[in-house]
């Protein structure tokens, strides 16, 4: 089992680097998602004095896509992390049999 913190376990090379590519971009978009929070409040001001309603709409869809993005990136990685537990199960069971 290996310490990353996301429940990763032995898992093999293509196994690995999809898992860690997949849960790199949730994390990366997680912080983007953070910084468009901040700005959208910081653009709702602005639309109390009459400006920036545009730009505020175009984040708010921005942010939309990367929610969507996101929870089938997680979902992605629910899945590969699945299987790897699966296989792990299988190899288990064979060796039980031996």
């Amino acid at each position: 089992m290996t310490g990353c913190g996301y429940g990763l376990y032995r898992k093999s090379g293509e196994e690995s680097a999809l898992a860690n590519l997949l849960f790199v971009c949730c994390e990366h978009l997680r912080r983007v998602m953070a910084k468009n929070r901040i700005m959208m409040v910081d653009m709702e001001e602005l639309i109390n004095r009459g400006v920036g309603m545009d730009c505020l709409d175009a984040l708010r869809k921005t942010q939309s896509r990367h929610k969507a993005m996101l929870e089938l990136l997680t979902d992605l990685l629910a899945q590969v992390n699945a299987g790897v537990h699966e296989e792990e199960t299988n190899a288990v069971k064979m060796n039980e049999n031996n």
